[in-house]
């Protein structure tokens, strides 16, 4: 598999968003040059203790912090009338890359119902100008809302309900788990519940890289 130079640098770098609208998570990827099915393979197992750590995070109330964006946006977390999915980010993970075109692809069947935030440690700006995120990208370098959430990795995500309590946490993504998300998703914000097609996402659970201070 062939990567374009800037995301090459990026993974080497690593070792281990906003994205264009469209109707296929593939497509998002494709534009950037990049095999889905190849860059999907390069990820860091969920182990065990991250799963049951993530599931103790279930009915907690919510860190709630109120930050600015790139853009000069104030985003609330916790704050809100609507559900919210917090979503983190590492710069130069392969697998945030990688599943940003997916979480792209429910914050848009979700617009207006639930509000997604994207937490990245460094670079926000190019991160969502790079990937063309579908909704804000705060920039944390400290990584304290990482620590807060007890985020350990990138592609960590927490649904959080309109009480403010942390409804589900998830350590990574997988088809199957992003499928989850949309029922979640769905519930959280009274909407009728339609299939998603989490489409390339690895069969597997998957965590990205993780966070270091």
């Amino acid at each position: 598999m062939k990567l374009p130079p800037f995301l090459l640098l990026a993974a080497l770098a690593v070792g281990c968003a906003p994205s264009a609208p469209s109707s296929s998570a593939n497509a998002d990827l494709e534009r950037l040059g990049i095999d889905p099915a190849e860059y999907a393979k390069v990820h860091h197992d969920v182990t065990a203790r991250m799963e049951l750590e993530a599931k103790s995070q279930a009915n907690r109330l919510a860190p709630a912090f109120a930050r600015t964006d790139p853009y000069g946006k104030t985003v609330n977390v916790g704050k809100e009338p609507m559900p919210q999915m917090v979503v983190f980010v590492k710069k130069g993970c392969p697998c945030s890359i990688d599943a940003q075109p997916l979480f792209n692809k429910l914050a848009r069947r979700f617009e207006g119902k639930v509000e997604f935030v994207g937490v990245i440690d460094k670079e926000a700006k190019d991160f969502s100008t790079q990937f063309r995120v579908a909704f804000p990208v705060i920039e944390e370098p400290t990584l304290k809302l990482m620590r807060a959430y007890d985020a350990r990795a990138s592609v960590y995500s927490a649904l959080v309900a309109r009480n403010g309590h942390i409804v589900k946490m998830w350590p990574g993504y997988s088809a199957a788990w992003l499928k989850e998300m949309n029922g979640l998703l769905a519930k959280a914000s009274a909407t009728p519940e339609k299939s998603f097609d989490p489409e390339y996402a690895p069969t597997e659970k998957a965590s990205g890289c993780p966070f270091t201070s």
